[in-house]
């Protein structure tokens, strides 16, 4: 993730957190984490931030979620 790229701040639509939502529950399966654990919490923030920084596909959002 190039975090030297301004960031877009547009609001995210429903699609985008839906995407966004299939990409950390997916990743919480395969950690077998709480979805209110702080591991999902921050999870859940990287993958916003890698949405705003430009990362707007499921698989993009799919890879960024198993790097943690």
């Amino acid at each position: 993730m190039d975090f030297t790229r301004p960031l877009s701040f547009d609001p995210l639509g429903s699609e985008e957190l839906e995407m966004i939502e299939s990409a950390l529950h997916l990743e919480l399966q395969r950690r077998a984490l709480s979805r209110k654990s702080e591991e999902a919490e921050a999870l859940a923030a990287k993958l916003i931030a890698a949405y705003q920084a430009g990362i707007r596909d499921d698989f993009g959002l799919t890879i960024v979620a198993g790097l943690s």
